[in-house]
């Protein structure tokens, strides 16, 4: 594979090398089995409820609304998506590459399991007066390969690998593909897994334990036979509030607050990690993102 500066070579430390020997459990099955922890949290939930909230959508939605344009260029400029590709967007939120896409004339498959996210994407597509999408009101673990048609050239799952069984879900975009699958994960933990690892103990009982980062999917592929590449990138800056009100507003829901005691809990933990920048404060610092690609065209001496 040829790396450049932002290339992760797959002998690099943010990689180690795979390891599934007699005993071990394979990266696939750990994913599986930190997804099923997350079933044990008391009043955890689940991503199907928590992107079904029209309030806690709103609230992480809005917070990031038009703040992230420069990177979605970008991104699309790495992925060099030629015009009129037939695409499948998993996941695809508001439109966040679906309505670009769309608008340089490639037809966009949409699975989106929300109905909120859905009324965004519908609000956005009646704005730009866009023809050329499909919405497939589906989870992708729902959905049959049958029913999406002849093979899409682009695959794209952009931060929405809340899948149980990635395994199943990375064979299914594998088969569905005569061309490129592009993901896109978290390299290092978002600021909220610390917050929920912190505060969850204490407001619910029980342990939250994170989150599979795009190592674990790194090597999943490798588990399939799959030689991906990685791009690691500054995927988001530390969260930016104007005050610790703001903070609690957002936490609050995402925590599942229901009591006074509960939001005066969350309140004097932000008081203690909140850092102070001027006017504003700030949560956490940062997070790497990982751009996972491959080619499920099989060169020549493959073939």
């Amino acid at each position: 594979m040829n790396v450049d500066s932002t290339t992760v070579p797959i002998t690099s430390p943010l990689l180690p090398a795979p390891v599934c020997s007699a005993g071990t459990l394979s990266f696939r099955e750990r994913w599986r089995q930190l997804k099923l922890a997350h079933c044990a949290v008391p009043n955890y939930g689940n991503s199907r409820q928590f992107w079904g909230d029209k309030k806690k959508v709103n609230t992480v939605y809005a917070k990031g609304n038009g703040k992230h344009d420069e990177k979605t260029e970008a991104r699309l400029r790495t992925m060099n998506i030629p015009d009129g590709s037939r695409v499948l967007d998993i996941g695809a939120g508001p439109g966040t590459y679906t309505i670009p896409l769309a608008a340089r004339g490639c037809h966009v498959t949409v699975i989106e399991p929300s109905p909120v996210m859905r009324k965004l994407l519908e609000a956005r597509i009646k704005k730009e007066k866009i023809k050329n999408i499909v919405v497939i009101p589906k989870r992708w673990e729902d959905v049959n390969v049958s029913e999406l048609g002849k093979p899409f050239d682009v695959v794209i799952a952009s931060f929405s690998l809340t899948m149980m069984d990635i395994g199943e879900a990375l064979e299914k975009m594998q088969r569905c593909c005569q061309g490129t699958v592009h993901l896109f994960w978290f390299l290092t933990p978002p600021a909220w897994v610390q917050v929920n690892k912190d505060l969850w103990p204490h407001l619910h009982g029980g342990t939250f334990p994170g989150e599979p980062t795009a190592e674990w999917l790194w090597q999943v592929l490798y588990e399939m036979g799959i030689y991906a590449n990685l791009t690691a990138e500054q995927g988001f800056p530390p969260s930016r509030y104007s005050n610790v009100d703001e903070v609690v507003d957002e936490f609050r829901l995402r925590l599942n607050c229901t009591t006074p005691a509960q939001e005066e809990t969350v309140r004097n933990y932000f008081h203690t990690v909140l850092r102070h920048d001027g006017d504003s404060v700030i949560l956490g610092n940062g997070t790497q993102v990982a751009h996972i690609w491959w080619s499920t065209i099989k060169p020549d001496w493959q073939v």
